[in-house]
């Protein structure tokens, strides 16, 4: 089989000018699963560009840790960074350190204990609406509730409703857009095509709503004690406070991946155990001891174990950050291949997660396989990325979801409407469609 670089085997099926654009729309997480029989690096094709696809956790890992080498880019961060800004999820390792601690201070433990409290507020307002045995579309409560819970978190004033409430309509489109036109030969991106067009029109309106909000707080001089507040009043190293480019990119960064991430973990998660109906009924025994049938909070945390385990196991399932790419930011050797300057790296932690040498029966939902006595391939697990751009949310995401899922399974019985495996949407996330959910109140359930 031909190579394209040197001692790096090149994927078969790419076609001339659009590469392997179909595989990587029609099913791409198919086609990731099959990249490893090939090697540990795999060439593939990006309309034109060449890509290196890394198959192994360890050379993963050396990706990720080694952040100067390897910076931030190709074509997914380029269309992050297009669509949100070059804040902490997009920009050059140049900037990333000053950005992290700008950032760092409002996801200290202290914060997160208070953004629990609001997460406990807004959990008892999820299922408020949901019928006793009536059908839920789950995915849509998951997505306001994740929604209305992160906005909180980032801002409070009435003032940002309006920016709230244009942002949740225009993710769906910002997150289907990057993916396409990561993935789209670059001719294609700029032609007046619908889904260009839809792209373009979702991020303006998200990035002016979230314009308008910070020139809102700027005005009005108030301490609203949330996390926009917090950036208004930040100063750099210089003594300088920053600018709003620099602001709205970290709250259309935390907005939008938070919003999405969590909501999409939250609807795998309740699929599952319906799924699983023992995991369920386990995890039943574990609220009931705990919370009874009230809301959890965080002092709750520590002994929801099995409910943090079953959060855990969904995201290897199912990792909402499913591809990512990086630069050779310098010609390097990676698996003893040699790696030319600006070259694309993609790492994947769906296909890392579900390589049987590395994640043993990978496609079975098993919390107990994080129980602390086992034993697991360093690396094999990373749906929050890792080294210094480790996601910087990774404990606001699993606390918001652990508190949430143990207070649905402590008030509901969760069974499927059908038994038709949910449509998944290779988006920027692994997005399910069609997660029809039969919730029965358990007060009215004999035990």
């Amino acid at each position: 089989m031909a190579k394209d670089l040197e001692g790096i085997t090149r994927a078969p099926g790419a076609l001339p000018v659009v590469g392997h654009l179909f595989p990587l729309i029609r099913d791409p997480l198919r086609f990731l699963k099959t990249l490893p029989s090939y090697g540990d690096l795999v060439q593939i094709r990006l309309g034109p560009q060449t890509a290196v696809v890394v198959c192994r956790p360890e050379l993963v890992q050396e990706v990720l840790l080694h952040d100067r080498t390897y910076d931030k880019g190709g074509p997914l961060i380029e269309r992050i960074g297009n669509a949100l800004g070059d804040g902490l999820a997009a920009c050059p390792h140049s900037a990333h350190r000053r950005q992290r601690r700008t950032l760092q201070p409002a996801f200290s433990r202290s914060c997160l204990r208070e953004y629990a409290a609001i997460m406990t507020q807004q959990i008892d307002t999820l299922a408020i609406d949901w019928g006793d045995g009536q059908p839920i579309d789950v995915a849509e409560q998951m997505y306001t509730f994740a929604s209305d819970t992160i906005a909180r978190t980032l801002f409070t004033a009435e003032s940002a409703a309006p920016a709230i409430d244009t942002v949740k309509e225009c993710l769906p489109g910002i997150f289907r857009g990057i993916y396409q036109q990561a993935v789209f030969p670059p001719l294609l991106n700029r032609l007046p095509l619908p889904s260009n067009v839809r792209y373009e029109r979702a991020r303006n309106r998200a990035w002016a709503a979230v314009s308008k909000t910070i020139s809102s707080y700027r005005q009005d001089d108030e301490n609203h004690g949330d996390v926009l507040s917090m950036l208004l009043k930040t100063q750099d190293d210089a003594g300088n406070g920053l600018g709003d480019t620099e602001i709205h990119a970290q709250i259309m960064t935390l907005l939008v991946a938070g919003i999405e991430s969590t909501a999409v973990a939250l609807t795998w998660a309740v699929h599952l155990l319906c799924q699983y109906p023992d995991v369920q009924e386990r995890l039943r025994a574990e609220t009931a001891k705990v919370l009874g049938t009230r809301t959890a909070t965080w002092d709750d945390l520590p002994q929801l174990d099995l409910a943090r385990r079953v959060i855990t196991e969904t995201l290897r399932i199912y990792p909402p950050g499913w591809i990512l790419t990086r630069t050779a930011a310098t010609e390097t050797r990676l698996a003893d291949a040699l790696i030319p300057a600006e070259t694309t790296l993609i790492y994947s932690p769906y296909l890392i997660h579900h390589d049987a040498r590395f994640n043993p029966r990978p496609s079975d939902f098993d919390p107990d396989r994080w129980l602390p006595e086992q034993k697991h391939v360093r690396g094999a697990f990373i749906p929050f990325g890792g080294g210094a751009r480790k996601c910087i949310g990774d404990n606001y995401a699993m606390t918001l979801a652990t508190l949430a899922l143990s207070t649905i399974v402590a008030q509901w019985r969760l069974s499927s409407v059908d038994h038709q495996p949910p449509h998944i949407e290779p988006r920027m996330t692994l997005t399910p469609h069609g997660v029809q959910v039969r919730a029965e109140c358990m007060q009215t359930v004999p035990d």
